[in-house]
């Protein structure tokens, strides 16, 4: 008889999925700690002024223009949040481009070509999972103090196909939807601090009500 995902494994579905829209990135999973965000090579070699982020955290003046995301430090997060749904060990690749566009009067738009892939094994299973999007949203954002939030969020643009495993034998997920990829491109809501070249949101998420909630950062680049 067929084994039902254990909520180990549901939580790391609904993670994967919730984060299913990431960039480029080919990050040797052990390079770096789990839950800090390494540096890019464009990061490493800026002028140390770049990296200091501007009074209050973040203003309308810095989050303007198009960034890319960091997905060196995305994958490493990833690694960490979907480690923090339970036990097991767990392998997460990324792979694409994906930018975020800031533009003055509060209109916002992001374009995705992107994919994404989960492996974790506990509790006597393996799971694996996949995730690809492409195209684009638009929608408006709003910045008071530190918090950023983006909304009426078109993403008639954007197409999200998954697919997942469990032990081998195909999962019945749900079908893939722009509304599983707008919480992670952008996080509707997240704490923002922005230096000179380099942009963190930080958002909070919680796979299910047992569960404690997660913190995930998208460390974005100029």
């Amino acid at each position: 008889m067929r084994r039902r995902p254990t909520a180990l494994a549901a939580s790391a579905v609904t993670v994967l999925l919730l984060s299913a829209c990431t960039g480029d990135a080919d990050a040797d999973p052990d390079a770096t700690t789990a839950g800090t965000p390494p540096p890019s090579s464009a990061a490493a070699t800026s002028d140390p002024a770049d990296e200091e982020p501007v009074a209050g955290g973040v203003t309308e003046e810095c989050l303007l223009g198009t960034w890319r995301l960091d997905l060196a430090a995305m994958q490493d997060d990833l690694r960490r949040v979907l480690g923090a749904a339970g036990e097991g060990a767990v392998e997460v690749t990324v792979d694409g481009t994906t930018t975020y566009e800031f533009a003055d009067g509060g209109a916002f738009a992001a374009d995705v070509d992107s994919s994404s892939a989960m492996t974790m094994s506990g509790d006597g299973v393996e799971l694996t999972s996949e995730s690809r999007s492409t195209g684009d949203l638009t929608g408006r954002w709003a910045l008071t103090g530190d918090q950023l939030t983006i909304s009426d969020v078109d993403s008639s643009g954007l197409d999200v196909t998954t697919s997942g495993t469990l032990d081998g034998e195909d999962l019945e997920l749900p079908e893939g939807s722009a509304e599983d990829a707008i919480e992670a491109l952008p996080p509707t809501a997240s704490t923002a601090t922005c230096s000179a070249s380099t942009l963190t949101l930080v958002m909070s998420l919680q796979p299910d009500e047992s569960s404690e909630p997660l913190t995930m950062a998208y460390t974005l680049r100029r």
